[in-house]
């Protein structure tokens, strides 16, 4: 991969699981205001909003967390741009991951309940999501690299 071409597939993927989680979303609006499905029972729906509040904060600090420990590791790691990128790479989608769960959960509760209070916390991730969108400064102040060796990706 040369020409930055592996810092845009790693853009590309963040941006095709953002319109997932967007389109996603837009589409249980629909359903849910257009009455295609009858709503929860009002016990369910609190035991849903405690359950995705849970979930949601564990997820974004869990990926958080890892995230930042795994990057601690790659700049104090001898390797060449490459293999540390590859590392990034999948910290970066195991993070996505850990945020993207706790917003389709939401996106599920909103659909069975009709309780836009779910719609408010996922949107909340997706906007927590958008912001860990990479990018060439992003990824060359998390490993410590200069610009030259940004190229070789």
């Amino acid at each position: 991969m040369n020409n930055g071409s592996a810092i845009k597939a790693l853009t590309i993927i963040h941006k095709v699981l953002l319109v997932g989680q967007i389109l996603f979303i837009a589409i249980c609006i629909f359903l849910v205001s257009a009455k295609m499905i009858d709503p929860a029972s009002e016990e369910m729906d609190r035991i849903f909003q405690v359950i995705a509040l849970v979930f949601s904060a564990a997820g974004f600090f869990a990926g958080a967390t890892i995230f930042k420990n795994k990057i601690l590791l790659l700049r104090n790691m001898q390797a060449d741009v490459k293999e540390k990128f590859l590392l990034y790479r999948s910290a970066c989608i195991f993070q996505w991951a850990l945020m993207e769960g706790p917003c389709l959960f939401c996106i599920v509760c909103f659909f069975l309940t009709g309780n836009y209070a779910f719609v408010a916390l996922a949107s909340v991730l997706i906007l927590l999501f958008a912001m860990q969108a990479p990018s060439k400064v992003k990824i060359a102040f998390h490993l410590g690299l200069r610009g030259d060796e940004l190229d070789d990706l």
